[in-house]
């Protein structure tokens, strides 16, 4: 095998980025963010609602909050896993940060999609805005080298949306 192909290999061992190909990613990311974002629109309407408006209004805000979450986030994990109770704490965050992770990238996702329906003139709803964010999460995901920045500036808005307003709902 050539040596230099081997450090490749640890990005991707199962081969699972291989199998799924661009089809699988574009349709894993159109079903996942049709599929969060129904849950979020049934259960939480009016709260959707706010924090599209939060990542209409203050966007550059929202990606600082985001890139600063992701820094504290990353430290936190660290230092909890060098301690032996902290490891324990760390999956339940983990999961936690997972969660608000797709949740704010569904938020921008409904928000882009709000912006194309209505530049392509279509009056619809926020679950027309779902499906048509839900397709460009889909291109997103496919687009092969700037996929995944374009990738982590929304999910830094979303988050940065998603913390920035639980601050200053608890600050006062």
């Amino acid at each position: 095998m050539d040596p230099l192909f081997v450090p490749l290999q640890q990005v991707d061992p199962y081969g699972v980025q291989q199998a799924l190909g661009v089809g699988g990613r574009a349709a894993g990311a159109f079903l996942g963010t049709m599929l969060i974002g129904a849950l979020m629109l049934a259960f939480a309407g009016e709260r959707v609602e706010r924090l599209v408006d939060v990542v209409a209004d203050e966007p550059v805000p929202s990606f600082l909050w985001g890139i600063g979450t992701l820094v504290v986030f990353v430290c936190v994990a660290v230092l909890l896993v060098l301690t032996i109770v902290g490891i324990i704490v760390v999956v339940p965050l983990l999961v936690v940060g997972a969660a608000v992770y797709y949740v704010g990238n569904v938020l921008v996702y409904v928000y882009v999609g709000g912006r194309a329906a209505d530049g392509f003139g279509w009056e619809t709803t926020r679950w027309g805005h779902l499906l048509v964010g839900a397709a460009f999460a889909a291109v997103v995901a496919a687009l092969p080298a700037v996929g995944g920045l374009v990738s982590f500036v929304v999910s830094s808005i979303g988050v940065g949306a998603i913390v920035h307003t639980w601050y200053r709902s608890h600050e006062a």
